[in-house]
């Protein structure tokens, strides 16, 4: 590839991949102004208190269940674009791109924020039954929501290579981002929400008309 080819591509990319873009900013902006005040307010031990937010700032900004339900609902929104260390962020934006981008092909931009904005609203909600003293935070129910709508679109494309395909990438990410303190609740409602809301809410989806070395990234 020249580099006049990767250029024009880096270019379309902000300028045409509105939403994966924004909310790749987004999410980058907050990790890296929380990591920041993390440091500042709390003593650094080691190495991995640079990368990780400290539980103090977690419960403000994430999603601290015992707040929650005082009232502080806000934590339900907050808490999607809020990522618990630097793996955490990588992983999620990583597959934000993976799915996003696929996504966004099809939907229109306020289709695609719904579904991310839902799903991980929805994961929210459903780690309220964790209990009071739960505190949780990050993207991947709204990504999980993306992965939700390709594999949709995939199936309706091909119905066998490309839904085993995007099946296969999504338990790779499940893989992950797996673990003992991983919420696994919120990445299938997230997953499930993806997948039924364009059901009930899209009637009809934007059709290709990027060109056609914009098509077919993954």
């Amino acid at each position: 590839m020249s580099q006049n080819s990767e250029t024009s591509n880096f270019e379309s990319f902000w300028k045409t991949n509105l939403p994966t873009r924004n909310l790749f900013i987004l999410i980058t902006v907050c990790y890296l102004i929380i990591s920041i005040i993390s440091i500042v307010r709390v003593e650094v031990n080691s190495f991995n208190d640079v990368f990780a937010i400290s539980d103090e700032i977690l419960k403000k900004v994430g999603q601290y269940n015992k707040l929650v339900m005082e009232g502080h609902v806000y934590q339900l929104l907050t808490s999607i674009f809020v990522h618990i260390d630097f793996l955490h962020f990588l992983s999620n934006c990583l597959f934000l791109f993976i799915f996003g981008l696929r996504a966004e092909e099809r939907l229109h931009s306020w289709q695609y924020y719904l579904i991310f904005i839902t799903s991980g609203l929805m994961g929210g909600l459903l780690t309220l039954a964790f209990g009071l003293n739960t505190v949780s935070a990050g993207a991947s129910g709204g990504v999980f929501g993306l992965l939700g709508i390709t594999i949709v679109l995939a199936y309706e494309e091909d119905k066998r290579r490309s839904l085993w395909s995007y099946s296969g990438v999504g338990v790779i990410f499940l893989i992950i981002t797996g673990g003992m303190n991983v919420n696994f609740l919120a990445h299938a409602i997230g997953l499930v929400t993806g997948i039924l809301l364009p059901l009930f809410v899209f009637k009809k989806r934007k059709k290709m008309e990027q060109p056609i070395e914009n098509q077919n990234r993954l």
